[in-house]
C-alpha cells in the first residue's frame, strides 16, 4: 500500500463526512466536491475546506463529533499522511512503524512540542488545540516531513490520490472554498448553497510556482 493510499485511510478514518458529525445533520445543508490538479495532474497533497461559516453552526458541528482522533504515521522513512487536515482539540498518533527510532516535533506557531526519540513499534500523541498550519519534523532523519492543518470548524477535506475530495452537511449560504498546498499556498473561490441537498462541484488547477 503506498504512501497515498495510506494517507487517505487515515484521513478518512477522521474526516467520515456528516455521519461523523450526527445523524440530525447528514440530511441538512448541501455538498460541495471537486477535483484537485496541478498542472493538469491530479494531487492528494491539499486540504478543502468551506470558509465563512457561522461560528455558532461550526461549534455545534463540533461539539457533535463523535471523535477528535487523528494518526500520522512513520513507515518507509516518511510520515503518512504528507498533508493531514484536523480540528482544533483533536489527539493526533504518531506510530513509529518503522525500523529506526524516530522523533516527532515541531516549531510551528500552531503547535511548538518535542515528542523525543522513540523506538520502533511504540507511538505518542499530542493534542493541537489552536487553528494553523504545524510543520511535523524528525530531527534523527531531516528529510521527513508533513503538515498539519488545523481548523476551528469540521467543513474540511484531504483529496484522495485521484485529487477527489467531498464534504457533505455544509449549510445554506455564501462561503468561500479554500484550497491549501505546502509549496503553492491558498487559493479559494466563492460558492451558493441554496438549497438543502444541493451538490456544488468546485474544481481547482493549482499552478507551479
Amino acid at each position: 500500500m503506498n504512501r497515498r493510499s495510506l494517507g487517505w485511510i487515515a484521513v478518512a478514518t477522521l474526516l467520515l463526512g456528516a455521519e461523523a458529525y450526527g445523524a440530525d445533520t447528514a440530511a441538512k445543508g448541501g455538498i460541495v466536491k471537486g477535483t484537485i490538479t496541478i498542472a493538469g495532474k491530479p494531487t492528494a497533497d491539499v486540504v478543502v475546506s468551506v470558509e465563512g461559516v457561522p461560528q455558532e453552526t461550526a461549534k455545534a458541528r463540533l461539539a457533535a463529533a463523535k471523535s477528535k482522533k487523528a494518526l500520522l504515521d512513520q513507515r518507509e522513512m516518511k510520515f503518512t499522511p504528507y498533508v493531514l487536515p484536523i480540528v482544533v482539540g483533536t489527539t493526533v498518533e504518531f506510530p513509529n512503524n518503522d525500523k529506526s527510532w524516530h522523533n516527532v516535533y515541531s516549531k510551528s506557531d500552531a503547535k511548538s512540542f518535542d515528542l523525543g526519540l522513540y523506538p520502533p513499534g511504540k507511538s505518542r500523541s499530542q493534542v493541537f488545540d489552536k487553528p494553523g498550519v504545524a510543520r511535523i519534523l524528525c530531527n534523527a532523519h531531516p528529510a521527513m516531513e508533513a503538515f498539519i492543518v488545523v481548523k476551528d470548524h469540521p467543513y474540511i477535506a484531504a483529496a484522495d490520490k485521484r485529487g477527489n475530495f467531498r464534504m457533505d452537511g455544509v449549510p445554506l449560504g455564501k462561503y468561500r472554498v479554500q484550497v491549501w498546498h505546502p509549496q503553492l499556498g491558498t487559493t479559494d473561490t466563492g460558492v451558493a448553497i441554496v438549497r438543502d441537498g444541493e451538490v456544488v462541484d468546485v474544481n481547482f488547477d493549482l499552478k507551479k510556482k
